[in-house]
């Protein structure tokens, strides 16, 4: 299919694909994530790479991205209270990551090496993605559009996130090369499409049939009342009310059967100075209802800010501590980052503590799972049901899948979610808007399963970065030829 001549038509059909690209961007990326647009929004453009300028062809997919990236910027600007600078590095980078890798699919394609081009497409966008998370998190990563995809969502433990962007990124470049290429071209590239999803597929619902057997399971629960409240004080008086309140819950709890409490990120502000009483109160509460109580604090010292959480043993001692290891880059500008991490054997196996953001990260979730962990449990804070408490809020479950361990979060002002090591949600309940209490009581497997993703780390994205490095010398020779 060739363009036609005519210039208004020819921009008809290049600003046509623009918003058809755009559009299936926005819709993949945004804040309520639609899974399988993302598999042909780069459609449109591929078609019509090799038979444009290829300045054309960078204008036309660095907007139609850019559009697409919109949809976290009122969030990042106004919600997140990112800066101008932060936020247009989220919409802006990608974008010239779209724009390098469709000009190079289309270079490839117009010189006759339309398996270097449909190779490009998909490694030039894990690669980049993959440099980018190094920056704030793998957040924009294209794998985290498929969390609702549970076939291929497994993917990640083999080849973490990087694994599932590519191929998600591979079936449209290979489409295209379908609708371009000749007969005997078609065939074969049909036969390795077919073969290759067929393997993705096949392995997402293998792995999703065959669970654990025998597993140890915990009663978890967990209590919220920050609904529609986000103030943190230091008054002494209404921070020992809340946290009293929060302790009153834990016995009807206990009397259910539950083995851990879980509270929310930051469920108060507590200085140095009174420390020591929010630790006895909560050591009396553990010691009496016999159970485990993980609290999430805000600790504020004279050497700095901490986000923790206190695990306290159901005899009364303070178990572990942990300082969540990646700040939010405004709200927490002034938190001291922590460097450790709580691993706590258990009779019914190991267990690991996050804090909300850094389960956005690879790391520490790996070094969980190369120890080895079963369940990790997470007090987290995210900014509303109807905000990003469905986005964020389920970020957490690739971890899951690449370290094979079950996870256990509680979000103020979001969901409180028992996941497991496929991703699935065995349990969700959002919190209220008027912030009303709410508790909730689930059984939780407690095992571990070994994966290739937490043995190897990013093996994937390094093999992206030299696969792309090969293809940028490969397209230098071919434009030199």
């Amino acid at each position: 299919m060739d363009l036609p001549a005519d210039s208004s038509r020819r921009a008809l059909a290049i600003f046509t694909a623009i918003a058809l690209t755009a559009g299936a961007y926005f819709v993949s990326f945004g804040l309520h994530r639609v899974w399988w647009p993302v598999w042909l929004a780069p459609l449109p453009l591929l078609l019509l790479a090799p038979r444009l300028r290829t300045w054309q062809v960078a204008a036309a997919a660095l907007v139609a991205r850019a559009i697409g990236g919109l949809g976290l910027w009122n969030y990042g600007l106004h919600v997140g209270d990112f800066s101008l600078l932060f936020c247009l590095g989220g919409v802006l980078i990608p974008a010239a990551s779209f724009a390098v890798a469709v000009v190079l699919y289309g270079e490839f394609v117009r010189r006759g090496r339309p398996w270097l081009g449909v190779l490009a497409f998909p490694v030039t966008l894990v690669a980049t993605e993959y440099l980018l998370s190094l920056w704030q998190g793998s957040y924009l990563s294209t794998g985290y559009t498929q969390v609702a995809n549970l076939p291929v969502l497994q993917l990640a433990a083999l080849a973490g996130l990087w694994g599932i962007g590519f191929a998600v990124n591979l079936f449209p470049a290979a489409l295209a090369s379908l609708f371009s290429e000749p007969n005997p071209f078609r065939v074969r590239m049909a036969v390795a499409l077919l073969g290759f999803y067929a393997c993705v597929v096949g392995y997402g619902m293998m792995r999703l049939h065959v669970t654990m057997q025998g597993s140890n399971e915990v009663r978890v629960g967990m209590v919220e009342m920050h609904g529609a409240k986000t103030e943190l004080t230091p008054d002494e008086a209404p921070t020992m009310a809340v946290l009293q309140k929060y302790a009153a819950q834990v016995q009807p709890l206990a009397a259910q059967g539950t083995d851990f409490v879980v509270l929310p990120e930051m469920s108060a502000l507590i200085l140095d100075s009174e420390s020591a009483k929010v630790d006895a109160l909560f050591q009396k509460t553990a010691r009496e209802a016999h159970v485990q109580v993980l609290l999430g604090i805000l600790h504020v010292t004279a050497h700095g800010n901490f986000n923790e959480a206190r695990l306290y043993s159901a005899t009364g001692e303070i178990e572990t501590m942990y300082r969540k290891h990646h700040p939010v880059p405004t709200w927490e500008s002034k938190t001291t980052p922590g460097t450790e991490i709580s691993i706590l054997p258990q009779p019914v196996g190991t267990i690991g503590v996050e804090i909300c953001r850094d389960m956005d990260y690879p790391d520490p979730a790996r070094y969980y799972g190369q120890q080895q962990v079963g369940l990790v449990l997470v007090p987290a804070w995210d900014q509303g049901l109807n905000v990003d408490a469905d986005w964020h809020g389920h970020l957490s479950l690739v971890r899951g899948v690449e370290d094979g361990f079950n996870m256990v979060r509680n979000a103020r002002n979001g969901f409180l979610t028992v996941s497991d090591d496929r991703g699935r949600i065995l349990a969700e309940q959002p919190t209220h808007t008027d912030g009303a209490m709410i508790t909730m009581l689930s059984t939780v497997p407690v095992h571990h399963v070994a994966t290739l993703y937490q043995q190897w780390g990013d093996w994937f994205a390094w093999v992206s970065l030299a696969a792309l490095a090969g293809l940028l010398a490969a397209f230098w020779s071919l434009a030199r030829a």
